[in-house]
């Protein structure tokens, strides 16, 4: 139970500084406009979602720091729920976004889809890896963690596109984000290199991420994911 403590004593300040992050990216085309309507429930249903997936992650580490192991253990069974969530509003807002079926332009958007259901991957990847350890509180917390690892690319991407001067290609955003990932896992691994137990969870997150990002390169702006994007958005979903 203390190397649970020690993961766990600062990562509530860390998963709030990122959820501050989070209201600053998606000021300008969300939260500035709340009142002004005419925004897709799809999106409200997803922002809900991941501010309640948001509080889990920092409720979580202060509750252990308090002792409360009762309310953490209850905070933990919601997330059987509310994970699945995370994954179905996502995936649900990537088909509402997408232009309609035959329309040329879905061509052109189908990359995007690509870093939604990338992003969506790592995240399940992380928190299915998570709920396998739960008995391992070592492994556990760091796959925990590693679920807020898939919210860092669309912050980082809209932060570095509203706050800062435009860059010449649309994919470079992605390559920003990635960066950012990579230096985060390669800083845990190296203060992780002395810990007896679950410093093996980091790097299985760094070579899914590498994976997940070396494929957008090969797979996003081929024909047949362009295909795949035409057949995911003829489906019935919204």
């Amino acid at each position: 139970m203390c190397e649970y403590r020690i993961v766990y004593r600062k990562s509530g300040y860390y998963f709030a500084a990122l959820f501050g992050a989070a209201l600053v990216a998606f000021w300008p085309q969300y939260l500035s406009r709340l009142g002004a309507g005419g925004i897709s429930v799809y999106i409200h249903i997803h922002a809900v979602i991941m501010t309640m997936w948001f509080g889990l992650l920092i409720a979580q580490p202060f509750l252990l720091r308090a002792g409360r192991r009762a309310p953490h253990r209850r905070l933990g069974q919601l997330s059987y729920v509310l994970a699945p969530l995370v994954v179905i509003s996502a995936l649900l807002l990537a088909h509402a976004r997408l232009p309609a079926p035959g329309d040329p332009e879905l061509d052109e958007a189908a990359p995007r889809l690509y870093g939604t259901i990338g992003s969506v991957t790592m995240f399940a990847f992380a928190y299915v890896l998570a709920i396998y350890y739960r008995k391992n509180a070592a492994l556990h917390a760091r796959f925990m963690i590693g679920t807020s690892i898939a919210l860092v690319d669309p912050i980082v991407a809209r932060v570095t596109a509203f706050y800062f001067p435009p860059l010449p290609d649309g994919r470079l955003y992605q390559l920003v984000s990635y960066t950012v990932i990579f230096v985060a896992l390669a800083v845990l691994m190296v203060r992780e290199r002395s810990r007896p137990s679950g410093r093996g969870a980091f790097p299985v997150l760094l070579g899914s991420t590498t994976l997940v990002f070396g494929l957008s390169f090969v797979v996003a702006t081929t024909p047949l994911w362009a295909q795949f994007a035409h057949w995911f958005r003829a489906l019935p979903l919204t």
